[in-house]
């Protein structure tokens, strides 16, 4: 333990430094000071268990020391004051600013000692006292997380119990999530794509624990109402939202897809996101949570790595949106677009060389140049007879340097866009024709494990041109077509008494009975038992 003499008398100071026995009350240390303003950097830079002080001194009285000490340090430390026989006001007002004690002039060493043994007997009691707290806010913050989770799964993981709503609700206000069971909610899933087949469980916890952390802290910085994050038992994240209309529920798909591009740059994975399509009270959220689940389960036929808002139909909107940044699906834009999706497309030509950090005109002007060689060259490989650019790439670059803003820029390489999409018209495999050959491998293979990219790539399109010309070509989007053919091979399977549900099941490319029968029922309107018994079959199941 550390003393501080302050007085003004040098006799006084020194005869208590020299003279006293600290070390007999586990004192090890004592040093002085001969004004306030000296013992008051001494105080902040040394932090002394007790500070010694003269009540009168010059500039800087031991009153306000005391109370300057207080303001920068408000705890581990007393003070006594030394004072004359008429300094009592002064004394009265020391001890309300914190004060333990106080020493009359000319001091009696013994009863110094008897407030000292108070003194440490209460320091360690405040101690002790502090460290309690500490110890005991340090195992209700452990604890919280895992009383949330609880709490949290109890209502959402479970079918609404009104008799439970009491319980839930005290917990709920406890943990400060009151506010679940007033306003209305929407729900996020996010699951990590393959993550069965990482196969250290060591390594799985990082990643779920990883992307935990980027979801955090993406609704900290970008989602400004309420909303609680936490694990499911299926090594997924559920996030729950204040969502008192469509509006905002329409405003959380950005949230979604803003976490899911955060997740890709900062844990180097690719996960899918699902949003629940309506919204609802804390009673509904077990079907919420019911319903995100089956939208999640589509990405089994769009794939991963994406934002899925409802069933097959609505989610395959979010694959339609034309994009000028990846280079294949430019290319696509410009075989099988029409001059408007080019157009519209071009609107994110400033956002996307925005994106390239680039200060300087040439810069820009270089990169697009660059851009444009590369799709040039894309386009050559898949038939553009025009080598003009070929032959004098130079004219390119000459005619890029007369423009120096990003919306003239954008113009021209629009043209160039425009140019390349007519001489394609003139020579390229029509979309008919590419549709006719995705529905020639749907019909081979629908009994397997099909999803847009992988048929996508049967026929050398991007998943997104996939989507868009099969909703032009056959007015059904890809998962709706899928599905009535597996649907009507079903019906025929299921009219024939040797097969039971599970085979038919099977078959037809649903590896889960379950999820065939509720598909099934909304495509026909009963399920699978029950057609049957239409059908005059019964005890097949």
């Amino acid at each position: 333990m550390l003393v501080l003499i302050v007085d003004d008398e040098w006799e006084i100071r020194e005869g208590l430094r020299r003279n006293f026995p600290w070390t007999d009350y586990g004192i090890l240390e004592a040093i002085t000071a001969d004004d306030g303003d000296s013992a008051l950097e001494l105080a902040v830079q040394r932090k002394p268990d007790l500070i010694l002080t003269d009540i009168r001194m010059k500039r800087m009285s031991g009153l306000e020391l005391i109370e300057r000490c207080g303001a920068v340090r408000a705890e581990g430390w007393k003070s006594i004051v030394i004072s004359g026989y008429d300094d009592f006001e002064m004394v009265r007002s020391a001890m309300k600013l914190g004060a333990m004690d106080y020493l009359l002039k000319p001091i009696n060493t013994l009863d110094l000692g008897d407030i000292l043994i108070r003194m440490i007997d209460q320091l360690q009691k405040e101690k002790r006292d502090r460290d309690n707290e500490i110890l005991l806010h340090s195992h209700v913050q452990n604890a919280l997380p895992k009383m949330r989770e609880e709490v949290l799964r109890e209502l959402v993981e479970f079918k609404y119990n009104a008799y439970r709503e009491t319980r839930i609700a005290h917990r709920l206000r406890t943990l400060e999530l009151d506010w679940l069971m007033s306003d209305r909610l929407a729900l996020l899933l996010i699951e990590a794509d393959d993550l069965k087949a990482v196969e250290s469980r060591n390594e799985r916890n990082l990643i779920l624990f990883s992307i935990g952390n980027v979801v955090r802290q993406t609704l900290e910085e970008d989602c400004m109402h309420h909303s609680v994050l936490y694990a499911d038992g299926k090594n997924r994240w559920v996030l729950l939202l204040e969502c008192p209309d469509a509006a905002r529920l329409e405003s959380y798909k950005e949230l979604g897809q803003l976490c899911i591009r955060r997740i890709h740059q900062f844990v180097k994975i690719h996960v899918s996101a699902a949003r629940c399509s309506s919204i609802g009270h804390a009673s509904d959220l077990h079907a919420l949570y019911t319903e995100t689940e089956e939208i999640l389960e589509q990405k089994a036929v769009y794939g991963g790595n994406r934002l899925l808002t409802g069933l097959g139909w609505e989610s395959e909107e979010e694959q339609d949106k034309l994009s000028i940044r990846q280079p294949a699906e430019v290319l696509d834009l410009i075989r099988y677009g029409t001059d408007d999706e080019i157009r519209t497309a071009m609107k994110l030509f400033v956002e996307m060389v925005q994106c390239w950090s680039f200060t300087q005109i040439k810069d820009i002007q270089q990169r697009i140049f660059e851009w444009l060689l590369d799709l040039f060259k894309k386009a050559r490989h898949h038939g553009w007879s025009d080598m003009s650019w070929e032959r004098n790439p130079m004219a390119v670059w000459e005619h890029l340097e007369q423009f120096d803003t990003l919306e003239s820029l954008k113009d021209q390489v629009e043209q160039f866009l425009l140019a390349i999409a007519d001489g394609f018209r003139k020579q390229t495999m029509s979309p008919c024709h590419i549709i006719q050959e995705a529905e020639k491998f749907i019909h081979r293979h629908y009994a397997e494990s099909l999803t847009l990219p992988s048929v996508a790539e049967e026929v050398h399109v991007t998943p997104v041109w996939l989507s868009k010309l099969f909703k032009k070509e056959t007015g059904k989007t890809f998962l709706e077509y899928l599905t009535d053919i597996r649907m009507e091979r079903a019906k025929g399977m299921l009219e024939e008494v040797q097969y039971k549900i599970y085979e038919v099941s099977s078959e037809v490319g649903y590896k889960d009975p379950v999820h065939f029968t509720k598909l099934f029922k909304k495509q026909t309107g009963y399920t699978p038992k029950e057609y049957r018994r239409l059908q005059g079959i019964a005890g097949h199941e």
